[in-house]
């Protein structure tokens, strides 16, 4: 079985996992796969409940169900942003507190909860890349 990440080094950092992919999304990915992310601290469990019912995700991972589609996007979408802000700051705990907390370029919204849908984590996505390149406005 493919893995859902691939980690050269420093398990547990988003900037070092790898997103899963289209192909991983529409077969459903492995809720055990999104449980290690959990374990490893690159998601927190909180963020991933928001997304998924807690129950549902327990469910799913008790009966080895995989994801559905939209779920498991939307898992890899958390990712995509958390790693966007780790490799953003350079910083782990930086980027996590950042995604957690209200920030005035988002009209005060907190970005990982932005992250839920698409159009939400663009716009996180896009003060990111004007913080990486220093662009300000």
């Amino acid at each position: 079985m493919r893995r859902a990440t691939r980690m050269r080094k420093n398990p547990g950092l988003a900037e070092e996992a790898k997103p899963f992919d289209h192909a991983q999304i529409m077969r459903g990915i492995n809720a055990r796969d999104v449980q290690d992310l959990i374990d490893r601290g690159v998601l927190n469990a909180k963020q991933v409940y928001r997304v998924i019912p807690e129950r549902t995700f327990l469910r799913r991972l008790s009966s080895r169900e995989p994801l559905k589609v939209p779920e498991g996007d939307a898992v890899a979408r958390l990712l995509r942003v958390t790693g966007s802000a780790y490799r953003a700051f350079g910083d782990a705990e930086f980027a996590r507190k950042w995604l957690n907390l209200p920030n005035p370029a988002l009209s005060g919204r907190v970005p990982i909860e932005l992250a839920e849908t698409d159009a939400g984590a663009r716009e996180v996505e896009d003060v990111l890349g004007r913080f990486a390149h220093f662009v300000i406005g």
